[in-house]
This record gives structure tokens, sequence and C-alpha cells, in this order.
């Protein structure tokens, strides 16, 4: 599928537990508001996309900011190209806590990925009952607690729901089978700095 309103950013190849590319992130909001950011060209790895998806059946996902996300809840046939089996909406936790009721209505059209995983603060009940389709963990939070008893558990809830559940970072901080024994799907490669979605 070619995305024509985008131009050829930077994407983060998103592996599974065997390696293998299962899809690509856009590592700029979708119609970012500041179009001076940093993460928009980074010259020492740009990489257009249609020489980065692996197969045709790859997932694609578009990072959301709260402006664009409350034009979709406003509006959402205005984005009936963002409806496709092969398409996820990444938002992050203060979108969601912001608008969670109109977000869950918008499942019925699209597929969302959750970026900013529990930040301090966050409501737990909130982040169970969502139906996610896919979680993203920073590196920060993923080192700080994937050695504590629970986290298996807790991830596996995710799982068993059908969410993938990725580690974004630099490089992968586990093997497949270490990511495989604590329920993480996968690894989504960092090509930028800081958090995905800012606002």
């Amino acid at each position: 599928m070619k995305n024509s309103l985008y131009n050829p950013y930077v994407t983060e190849p998103i592996h599974h537990v065997e390696r293998n590319v299962t899809g690509i992130c856009y590592s700029v909001p979708y119609l970012q508001q500041n179009q001076d950011s940093g993460n928009i060209l980074n010259t020492n790895n740009i990489i257009s996309l249609h020489n980065q998806i692996a197969t045709e059946a790859a997932l694609m996902i578009v990072p959301v900011e709260d402006i664009r996300l409350r034009g979709m809840i406003a509006i959402p046939d205005a984005y009936t190209h963002l409806q496709n089996e092969r398409i996820r909406i990444g938002i992050n936790y203060s979108s969601l806590a912001a608008h969670s009721a109109s977000l869950l209505e918008l499942t019925k059209k699209f597929d969302f990925w959750l970026y900013d995983f529990a930040p301090p603060g966050a409501d737990w009940r909130l982040l169970e009952s969502f139906p996610f389709s896919g979680i993203v963990l920073t590196e920060s939070f993923f080192n700080d607690n994937y050695e504590k008893f629970t986290f298996p558990f807790f991830m596996a809830t995710f799982r068993e729901k059908g969410a993938e559940v990725i580690v974004r970072s630099h490089t992968p901080p586990l093997t497949a089978e270490q990511f495989a024994e604590i329920n993480i799907s996968g690894w989504q490669q960092q090509r930028s700095d800081g958090d995905l979605i800012s606002c």
C-alpha cells in the first residue's frame, strides 16, 4: 500500500520475536504541527516506505498527536484512508486518558497502539480495559520492570487479549527467547530520540 500523505520520513521497523520485520512505524506523528522537528530527517538512516516493508501484510503504525486525534474523534469519516486492516493508530497515554470514551467508540473503525505506556500516575484499570491491538514499552520502562516477578503476568493480560507487546529501543535488550518467556512479542528499532508522540 502506498501512502501518499507521507514524505519518506524515517521509519522504525518492528521485529517479531523471530526477528522478522512485521511492520513499520513512522517516527514523526501524522501531519505533525511542528515540521521543524529533528525527527523528520535522520541523515544517517533515511528509509522510505517502499523499501522498508518486508511483506504486503506488514503493519503500518501511524502515530497521531492529540490535536489530530481530536479531529479524528470529531469527523472520523475524514480519516477513512486510515481505516485499513494493516494500519494501526499510535496514541499516547495522555490522549487515552483525555478521550477514553470517544476513543472506545472509534475502535469500531480504527485499531490503536499505545505508546508511552504506563507513565507515572497512570490508571491501570484504563490501560487494562481499553482494547488495544498493541502496546509499546519504552526502553527505560522495560529496563526498570522486566525483572520483577509480576511483569510477565501483567504483560500476559495484554497478550491474552490479542495485543502485541513491543519494546521500543535502539537495540533489542534481550534475545528473542528471553522476550517470549516474559510475554513480549517483539521490539521496535528506535531511530529518533525521545518519545514518539510528545503531546
